[in-house]
């Protein structure tokens, strides 16, 4: 068995041996390696047994692709911009093999492409060819625009597609389906100073046919007549590992000039002003300029239909490229325009804490070449501008901002007076209604509860704020402290925020349980601890059956003791709601029911009600039965607001009536509870 295994090894050692002298040739060494940088396009003469060294910028599955040469010219060599090249069949036959370190990796025949392997990002490979004939060589991603056979679709309708080059040697793939034999532009414009690109086009069979002419500038420019009904591929890439935006077009061109001329030849701009330019082409017909560029943007720089603006003192050459190789240039002169004056639109501006407000001001002369202002805010902390003179009121106080023209240094003074922020009134309604089988009965009148309150509190203000109100019907347990969150997000110290949940309750074990629909439970703890994350005022009110529970409140009968031991063991709990932080309403005691009920004529679902909500809307003068406004009815004394003891005097008295309206007992007692007692702080204002 040893022996057997020995043997194994040998010949693998063989085999392996073997590939090595046909790559490489029987007596020769192993090549040299040559280092392949990313997205290099790098010319290889199989005969020659090349080798190419290269590191994987990034994991992911890698393509070695060989594009048949022929007789071209080696890439990097010029190419005739604008003419596609004759291309003749040139055989070639490949072999390739790509090894990490002495492990052989992945080993391929053909061209398009040899071979595919996932590589490791940073692990260095070495890929070994043999064979005849000449290729151009090509390790890229298998994702697409970053390989040639997954491009990205270019459509000739003229309109630029906006890309980047995110890493140092991308390059980027497009394809062009030739519909008819008109002739095509192509432009690629780098968005960035420096970045110059290079546009390299294709045949569907990999083949070179043309290299893009480029301008000073840094953009490429190619036009060429396709084959109807042919794929071309175009490959651009950046120069010198640069990175940043570009954009690529494609449009259809009419004809190609063989002159181009431009009117003025020479202009002289002052500061800022502009000066249109026009193109004469020859012969008559041809289509006009593809592409404008401007020898220096920080002089002056031009659009896509010559028009040109001065931007900064001196001179630059603004350039027009047309299809057919044609050029023109006109020399532009731009005077430099001082400032003369700074001056604010207003000189005195008030604002509330976490208002923003954009500074005004006048730079005159209006064409100045130097515009820009610097800003600046004393003393700290009051007020913050940002660069483009937006201001935002950080805290109560006075401020001084000053406004400086950089060029010059003349200047302009701002007074800011900070306010109080207004206050903010917010409210989040909740109704569990449709509850599953399987969970409990459906709790009829939690949807007319929760829209009688927003109409309600819709038609109220709280410091001349108008409330917020949202609603939220048949939510889990999660999904209820999640809309508390998303609601009452960025609170302040001086908003005020309203909570009302109308659902299945109980109590037991010394706390107060909610009941969703879904049949999660929320906990009068949980339910506390989400509300106490509120800044500023929090108003809770809870309608449900054992709701005092949230404040450990059970009615006042003369044996409460034996009604407690009856109803949950005798285990009371400390209240969850109280303290400094809330205003809290309970539409019962811990040992009570919360009942409902619907004087409506119709069906008894339409006009169905919590008899607490009822009484609150009729205290913040809305009428569920007459879905009409009245006068806020716990406003007793007359002043216009009501404070949460009125709130509660009125409620309280006004569900005991409902339930003798609707032929209550004792044994159907229901108390309302609140915290703290005798408060006087305004819940609402008509």
């Amino acid at each position: 068995m040893r022996q057997h295994f020995l043997r194994v090894l040998a010949l693998a050692a063989l085999a392996a041996a073997l590939w090595l002298a046909l790559c490489l040739g029987a007596d020769a060494e192993a090549a040299e390696p040559t280092f392949l940088e990313a997205g290099e396009l790098a010319w290889a003469d199989l005969g020659r047994s090349p080798a190419f060294e290269f590191v994987a910028p990034s994991g992911g599955v890698y393509d070695v692709w060989l594009f048949p040469a022929g007789d071209a010219l080696p890439a990097g060599d010029a190419l005739p911009a604008g003419d596609i090249l004759p291309v003749e069949d040139a055989p070639v036959d490949a072999r390739a093999g790509l090894w990490q370190g002495e492990t052989l990796a992945a080993e391929g025949e053909g061209t398009m492409p040899a071979l595919s392997l996932r590589l490791t990002a940073g692990a260095r490979y070495v890929l070994r060819l043999s064979g005849s004939g000449a290729a151009r060589v090509e390790v890229a991603r298998h994702a697409l625009s970053r390989c040639f056979a997954m491009p990205m679709p270019l459509d000739a309708g003229g309109d630029s597609y906006a890309k980047a080059f995110a890493r140092p040697g991308d390059a980027h793939w497009y394809a062009v389906d030739a519909a008819s034999g008109q002739p095509l532009a192509l432009t690629g414009v780098p968005s960035e100073p420096g970045v110059r690109l290079r546009g390299l086009l294709f045949d569907d069979a990999g083949r070179l046919l043309a290299e893009a002419a480029q301008t000073p500038g840094g953009a490429c420019l190619l036009d060429f007549a396709p084959e109807p009904g042919r794929r071309y591929l175009f490959r651009l890439t950046a120069l010198d590992g640069a990175t940043g935006l570009y954009a690529l077009g494609l449009k259809a061109v009419g004809g190609a000039a063989e002159s181009l001329t431009l009117q003025p030849q020479a202009l002289t701009l002052s500061g800022r002003s502009s000066g249109q330019l026009a193109a004469r082409r020859a012969p008559k017909g041809a289509d006009a300029p593809v592409y404008w560029e401007s020898s220096d943007s920080s002089v002056a720089r031009v659009d896509a239909n010559g028009l040109v603006a001065g931007v900064g003192g001196g001179e630059a050459t603004v350039t027009a490229y047309a299809a057919g190789g044609a050029s023109a240039s006109c020399r532009v002169t731009v005077r430099y325009v001082p400032v003369a004056s700074v001056s604010l639109l207003s000189r005195r501006m008030a604002l509330s804490v976490g208002d923003d407000a954009a500074i005004e001001c006048d730079v005159q002369p209006a064409n100045a070449s130097d515009p820009r202002l610097l800003y600046e805010a004393e003393p700290e902390g009051v007020v913050e501008v940002d660069g483009k003179g937006v201001l935002r009121a950080l805290a109560e106080g006075e401020a001084t901002v000053t406004v400086r023209a950089r060029d010059g240094g003349l200047t302009d003074a701002l007074s800011v007076t900070v306010n109080p922020a207004p206050r903010r009134w917010r409210a989040l309604l909740v109704g569990e209604q449709n509850y599953a089988s399987t969970v409990a009965s459906v709790r009829t009148g939690s949807v007319n509860s929760v829209a009688g309150l927003r109409s309600m509190l819709e038609g109220l203000t709280l410091s001349g704020a108008k409330p917020r109100v949202g609603t939220l019907l048949d939510a889990s347990r999660d999904g209820v402290l999640a809309a508390i969150a998303e609601t009452f997000a960025g609170a302040g110290e001086r908003d005020v925020s309203l909570f009302y949940i109308t659902c299945h309750g109980s109590y037991s074990g010394g706390m107060t349980f909610l009941k969703m629909y879904d049949g999660s439970v929320l906990s009068a703890a949980e339910l506390a601890e989400a509300l106490r994350n509120i800044r500023g005022e929090v108003f809770a009110i809870i309608d449900c059956c054992g709701s005092g529970g949230v404040l450990a409140r059970a009615s006042e009968t003369e044996d409460i003791l034996k009604g407690i031991d009856a109803v949950f063991g005798g285990v009371l709990g400390p209240p969850a709601l109280e303290g400094s932080r809330f205003r809290v309403l309970a539409s019962a005691a811990l040992e009570q029911d919360s009942y409902r009920i619907s004087f409506s004529d119709a069906a008894a679902e339409s006009g169905m009600a919590t008899v607490f909500a009822r009484a609150l809307c009729e205290a913040g003068g809305w009428s569920l039965d007459r879905s009409a406004r009245t006068a806020p009815r716990a406003d007793a004394d007359y002043d216009g607001a009501v404070t949460l003891n009125e709130l509660y005097t009125y409620t309280a008295r006004r569900v005991l009536w409902y339930l003798r309206l609707a032929g209550g007992t004792d044994a159907r007692a229901q108390s309302v509870q609140v915290w703290p007692e005798d408060d006087g702080t305004v819940v609402f204002e008509r």
